[in-house]
């Protein structure tokens, strides 16, 4: 066999690994995909499908909210506006400073 035709058959070898490799990827992606599609629907299951349907209906409109206003914030992070998406809790107090917070003098 020539130097080409080796070559030719590795390339097409590798490609099938790879194809192998995606495939495997892929189902395996698909069916955490479905464990978790199953697991929101246990969730919200209140044992009546139109609940159930009120449930994620709800749940839906709550994440449309929320992609709303993480649109806003993106926009008003574009134009330099300063904002803040979650303010610090009740027991938060400012840190002491550690000497490794310490400005070094200028050389």
């Amino acid at each position: 066999m020539a130097f080409g035709e080796l070559h030719t058959m590795a390339k097409k070898r590798q490609a099938e690994q790879w194809a192998e490799r995606w495939a495997e990827c892929r189902r395996r992606h698909d069916e955490e995909e479905q464990r978790q599609r199953v697991t929101v629907i246990t969730e919200f299951d209140a044992g009546d499908p139109e609940a159930t349907l009120h449930a994620l209906a709800g749940e839906i409109l709550r994440y449309r909210d929320v992609l709303r206003l993480l649109a806003e914030a993106i926009g008003w992070a574009s134009a330099g506006a300063p904002f803040g998406l979650f303010p610090p809790g009740p027991l938060w107090r400012p840190r002491r400073p550690s000497e490794s917070d310490a400005v070094p003098p200028a050389a």
